[in-house]
């Protein structure tokens, strides 16, 4: 009986064993599928004639031309990603474009609103700062609680201000991309894309002041009215620093971002060669990852593309021409030199692309149109690289140039290229263009005033008064101005005249002249001299009769006074 004991007890034993490994080594599989990285493939890497991009470590990554909007290199870039601090690139361009950083923000309790351990600069309730200077703190040292309080400075409370950043999104085109708050602590609902982060990072560096603020290595927020020490800190962006070992001199600024859902984040600024890129790279295993990829994201573009101007050059069109006044007849005889010039160009644009890519693998379509202009998106084997604008009846471009959809294309003699200009022909269609648009002027300004004669006639009046009123300023100035010159040239003929007489004196009667003129001095200066004692005796016997009148004004009022005396002594007598 105690055998079946042992053996049912040892039985039940290997069961429970095998089942807790089991269950062990199966969330062990689970736990290690969960983190690991999700591979996304490079499009960019799958475009016919594209340079090979770098095989990044970072989850997605994007990197995008500042100056053309290209996209030159991207992996994953618009899977829902979470960007951690880079998400303050946002907050600081709201607050650059719509406040004076002249003025001053006062924070309240929203600085403490922040998980335990968050980066911040110790911001108290109650602080004052500058504008200037919380969005220096901002951005250098990536301070929470100064995002906090930007955000209810500017929208009131978080969610208002998340809000206007999810509208300024928008506007940028933004395709995956939702904020929940202005510093990119973690919150499921706030998320974007390195497509849309690249598009939020050049829209900032486009903005002047954000630019200068980005790419300061140190600043220094003074004292406040809470706090007497001054507050210090440096770029976070290492590759700046000269120091560390990612420094490159290409980079000019950017943005780091960690927490330990997120993982790093980083974005990157450069300018080399004329080119401005900005790179961005979520989900790096590690700060050194995030500044690895995005220096072989930066130097693959730097190395492997280049700016292509597309423009018009009217060196063989006449002003004349493109304003459609060809005939001038007897008039000509008046025509000045100016008509003779060469015009602006009527088309152009920047495309960035591949050093190897060949133009005739670039196609247009019409992107929008506004008034007699038209915009044209350009791709090269089917990707964006561009834009370029030009009319709206003809679109001049180069002869091998593809135009899809609407557009009207242009068959041109092959033109020249000369660098990164491409040479266009023809401008016939401008010519007619142009004329018509004058004409169509004239006639619409001559229907509106017979249509509003009387608002026309005020008009006019008012504007003939105040042409009336600038005539006659001008003319007094001009006539003031006239006689201080009238005066200022008889004071230089006297003075010439002078240095003529001088000229023909001798010694003898120049010396004669000067003694002449000093004993003229000498007399006048005794004449002055005496005056002043005469001046000084009048005064001294004024003062002299004054002391005597009022001596007599004393004695008489001492006479008057005894007298009274008496008369009061007689008066007691008699009673």
């Amino acid at each position: 009986m105690k055998k079946w004991k042992f053996l049912t007890a040892g039985f039940l034993l290997f069961c429970l064993t095998s089942v807790a490994s089991s269950y062990t080594m199966i969330s062990a599989d689970e736990e290690q599928e969960a983190e690991a990285p999700v591979s996304y493939a490079i499009e960019t890497n799958e475009i016919p004639g594209w340079p090979q991009g770098p095989a990044t470590e970072s989850a997605t990554a994007a990197l995008m031309d500042v100056d053309t909007g290209t996209f030159l290199y991207s992996k994953g870039a618009t899977e829902k990603m979470y960007p951690a601090s880079i998400t303050k690139i946002m907050t600081a361009l709201l607050v650059v474009e719509n406040c004076d950083l002249d003025d001053e923000i006062t924070f309240s309790e929203i600085v403490y609103d922040l998980e335990e351990g968050s980066s911040h600069l110790g911001i108290q309730p109650g602080e004052k700062m500058r504008l200037e200077d919380a969005v220096y703190g901002l951005m250098l040292a990536s301070a929470n609680d100064i995002a906090n309080g930007l955000a209810e400075y500017m929208g009131g409370s978080i969610s208002g201000f998340a809000d206007l950043m999810n509208a300024r999104a928008q506007e940028l085109g933004c395709v995956n991309t939702h904020f929940a708050n202005p510093h990119g602590l973690y919150q499921d609902d706030h998320y974007t894309c390195a497509h849309d982060m690249a598009l939020i990072a050049a829209a900032a560096y486009q903005n002047p002041i954000f630019r200068k603020i980005v790419t300061t290595h140190e600043y220094t927020i003074p004292e406040t009215n809470l706090t007497e020490e001054e507050r210090s800190f440096l770029n976070h962006q290492k590759m700046m620093h000269e120091d560390e070992e990612y420094y490159r001199d290409w980079c000019t600024g950017g943005k780091t971002g960690y927490t330990s859902q997120c993982l790093n984040t980083l974005v990157t600024y450069g300018e080399k060669d004329g080119k401005t890129l900005v790179s961005v790279v979520f989900r790096a295993e590690g700060s050194d990852v995030a500044y690895w990829d995005s220096i072989a994201l930066m130097e693959y573009g730097f190395d492997e593309f280049s700016p292509v101007n597309l423009e018009k050059d009217g060196s063989d069109d006449r002003f004349c021409d493109i304003m459609g006044l060809r005939y001038f007849g007897k008039a000509s005889r008046l025509q000045s030199p100016v008509w003779d010039r060469s015009p602006i160009p009527y088309m152009s644009g920047w495309l960035m692309l591949p050093d190897t890519a060949d133009i005739a693998d670039v196609t247009c379509e019409v992107a929008n149109r506004s008034g007699s202009w038209t915009t044209l998106s350009c791709k090269y084997n089917g990707w964006p690289v561009g834009t370029f604008v030009g009319n709206v009846q003809t679109i001049f471009a180069p002869a091998q140039m593809v135009f899809e959809k609407d557009v009207e294309v242009v068959t041109a003699v092959q033109p020249e290229t000369s660098g990164d200009h491409i040479q266009i022909e023809s401008l016939d269609e401008v010519l007619t263009q142009t004329a018509t648009i004058f004409e169509t002027g004239y006639h619409r300004v001559m229907e509106y005033t017979q249509s509003h004669f009387l608002s026309v006639l005020i008009g006019g009046t008012i504007a003939l008064a105040v042409l009336v009123v600038l005539i006659i300023v001008l003319i007094f100035r001009c006539t003031s101005e006239s006689r201080i010159r009238r005066r200022r040239r008889q004071e230089e003929q006297e003075r010439r005249k002078r240095e003529e007489e001088i000229d023909k004196m001798t010694t003898a009667e120049i010396e004669a002249e000067l003694r002449a003129v000093m004993e003229q001095e000498r007399l006048k200066k005794e004449q002055e001299e005496l005056a002043r004692a005469e001046a000084e005796r009048a005064a001294e016997e004024a003062r002299i009769m004054e002391e005597k009148a009022h001596e007599t004004e004393r004695l008489i009022d001492e006479l008057e006074k005894e007298r009274q005396e008496r008369l009061a002594a007689k008066n007691k007598g008699n009673v």
